[in-house]
């Protein structure tokens, strides 16, 4: 059986889009941090990059009840254990947000358990959590929820052996339920349009991979890939400047003709250079690492500079929150060692938790 490609390109984009939604969290006032590109619908970039690639490994794969529960299998392992991680240590930081109070009176930002109660306890350990209308401990994970639903949703489907027309069919379904609060497309605390914003963007995907495997060999694509290739990165830099509140609905289709042209893109061209360049591959790789601790990296960088080095903070009141009080040159400082702790942390944490032994001896069964 001839090996799928893998698409470098693509884990170049999935490590970009896993910085710049970190960005979004590390909330301070830093250049590097404040621009457009600081954007949290780089979350449905991965969803539109994860109904591509899926589709292109799984699309003749899922014919009998036990591929299909090993699929399903496999990316829950391929999740869950980093999920579950990041969800101790905030429930610990929630017990110590209520020790503290008790035995100092200092308060957190969000009382200990408000926001993270009980119910979001459980909604988080049975990965249903991205139906919830409110952020809940590690806040980034409600995406994890949305994507797996989203994999047992694509399975299904597969399963029963839908085609092009009805991938097109949940999409328009989706685009008519969500059209008239456009606004709110992606929300992370939108309930159950979290969900359909996953599907949206993730039918996206397969249906421009299904694009790709039509039109990849033809003359024409190869002759021009690399060319569309920075148009469409061009036009997606643009798209986050100028659809910023409105035609949101349209990023899942820019995201999925950037992805079109440059998946495949030749490594022998300038463009090509860049977007298989083996340290920002490398970041694609510990991606999922990084979205899912930057948070926790943040917050601890900032408690120990609260109350162990005692840097003054300020209330800030449109948000309710207190921050650190920081000169530009020292919150480019914080930004720069919370990305730089992050990577390093997110390396381990792919090596020992990502890629666990249940996943391992999972993946070894070829499916």
């Amino acid at each position: 059986m001839k090996s799928k490609k893998k698409f470098l390109s693509l884990e170049t984009f999935r490590g970009f889009a896993a910085l710049m939604i970190a960005a979004i969290h590390f909330d301070v006032n830093s250049p590097i941090v404040n621009h457009n590109l600081a954007n949290g619908y780089f979350v449905h970039f991965f969803f539109t990059l994860s109904g591509f690639v899926i589709y292109y490994n799984y699309k003749d794969k899922l014919y009998n009840l036990h591929l299909l529960k090993l699929f399903i299998k496999k990316r829950f392992l391929r999740l869950y254990p980093l999920h579950i991680f990041f969800l101790v240590l905030f429930l610990i930081i929630e017990l110590l947000k209520y020790f503290i109070k008790i035995y100092y009176n200092l308060d957190a930002n969000n009382i200990a358990f408000s926001k993270n109660d009980f119910n979001a306890f459980i909604s988080n350990l049975l990965l249903v959590h991205t139906f919830l209308t409110e952020y809940t401990f590690n806040t980034p994970s409600w995406s994890i929820s949305a994507e797996f639903i989203t994999y047992i949703f694509f399975a299904l489907l597969l399963f029963f052996n839908s085609g092009i027309i009805f991938s097109f069919i949940v999409i328009l379904i989706i685009f008519l339920i969500r059209v008239n609060d456009d606004l709110n497309f992606g929300a992370s605390h939108s309930g159950y349009k979290s969900l359909l914003d996953c599907i949206y963007s993730f039918y996206f995907g397969l249906i421009f991979c299904k694009i790709y495997l039509k039109i990849n060999n033809h003359y024409i694509y190869q002759t021009f890939k690399n060319f569309f290739t920075i148009a469409f990165l061009i036009t997606l830099i643009a798209s986050f400047i100028y659809l910023a509140e409105k035609n949101l609905l349209l990023f899942p289709i820019i995201f999925g003709f950037t992805i079109l042209f440059s998946c495949d893109v030749n490594k022998n061209t300038f463009i090509g250079k860049i977007l298989t360049y083996s340290p920002f591959v490398f970041l694609g790789k510990i991606s999922y690492s990084i979205y899912m601790s930057h948070l926790f990296v943040f917050w601890f960088l900032t408690q120990f500079l609260r109350f162990i080095v005692k840097i003054e903070n300020f209330y800030e009141e449109s948000t309710g929150f207190t921050k650190l009080d920081l000169s530009i040159m020292e919150a480019n400082f914080l930004v720069l060692s919370a990305y730089l702790i992050t990577v390093i942390f997110s390396n381990y944490l792919y090596k020992y938790i990502e890629i666990n032994k249940f996943y391992s001896n999972n993946k070894s069964q070829k499916i």
